[in-house]
């Protein structure tokens, strides 16, 4: 009887302790079941706000992407492009989940591929700031230069006057029924700048038996409603009154002289504004003509 209550008691025993571990097994899995939930609360937080972090700096990208805004139109073009893909990458990470981790860091590494691209940006920019500046100065000394000229031409002027004919007045060419016009791909005229394609200036070479014969090139000089010249590179320069000045376009010719009709064109390469333009035509080393015209 007495074993029996032993047994009975050592079996009590064994119970009591598997049961305690029980206990045991479920706290510590409980605990663990929190620990896990917490990690991933934090680690769902953090994404939560690295993808909110993403998104915010991708809309500052976009706002700094309106400073940058020149006036190159071909890069104005670029850079609204880049802004269209900013803008869609914005869209797509709205509907990423902020659980998928792989997701929200191939979207951070975009935004720091679209960072690069906007820093090109900037020194292409800077370096067309610097550029423009340089153009800018020489534009004025050109038509500083240009004015001097044209103030030694006026005065110039009077003294050929009073020295009316003398060999070297009589041997100029001249000028007659000069005209300047834009004219649009087919060749019609048009004062559109929208539609233009050339700019024309026709005139007729006077007859002049005792100016030098043979072949001449004669310059085209168009000055926007700023008075910068229109030129085509920064080394199309002509002599005239001991000086270098710049010119639009140019063509040769070979005088015999008889009168003569002939056309120059210059072909639209930069933007254009509207207003008052001025033409100056000039051939051995003389101003044989002007006039002017309005585009819209």
């Amino acid at each position: 009887m007495e074993n029996e209550q032993k047994k009975k008691s050592k079996i009590q025993l064994i119970i009591i302790i598997l049961l305690a571990l029980l206990v045991i097994f479920f706290i510590i899995d409980k605990i663990q079941q929190k620990n896990r939930t917490e990690e991933i609360i934090v680690q769902l937080d953090e994404s939560n706000t690295e993808k909110q972090n993403i998104s915010n700096e991708m809309k500052e990208l976009l706002v700094q992407y309106d400073d940058l805004r020149t006036n190159n139109d071909t890069l104005n073009e670029k850079l609204v492009s880049e802004q269209t893909k900013i803008k869609e990458l914005i869209d797509e990470l709205k509907y990423v989940k902020s659980t998928n981790s792989t997701k929200i860091k191939e979207y951070k590494k975009e935004l720091g591929t679209l960072r690069k691209i906007m820093r090109s940006y900037v020194v292409q920019i800077d370096s067309l700031y610097t550029k423009n500046k340089e153009l800018i100065k020489e534009n004025a000394q050109v038509k500083n230069e240009y004015r001097i000229v044209m103030s030694e031409n006026q005065d110039l002027s009077s003294e050929r006057d009073s020295l009316a004919g003398t060999v070297k007045k009589a041997s100029e060419l001249k000028t007659m029924n000069l005209t300047a016009s834009g004219i649009n791909q087919r060749g019609k005229n048009t004062n559109r700048i929208s539609k233009l394609d050339k700019i024309k200036v026709c005139f007729t070479i006077d007859e002049n038996v005792i100016a030098l014969k043979g072949e001449k090139w004669v310059y085209l000089r168009i000055a926007k409603p700023d008075k910068y010249v229109l030129v085509e590179t920064d080394a199309d320069l002509f002599s005239f009154e001991g000086k270098e000045i710049a010119y639009s376009a140019k063509r040769m010719v070979k005088y015999d002289g008889e009168v003569m009709d002939m056309c120059i064109y210059w072909k639209k390469s930069e933007m254009l504004h509207a207003g008052l333009y001025y033409v100056d035509v000039f051939a051995d080393g003389s101003l044989i003509g002007t006039t002017a015209f309005t585009l819209n």
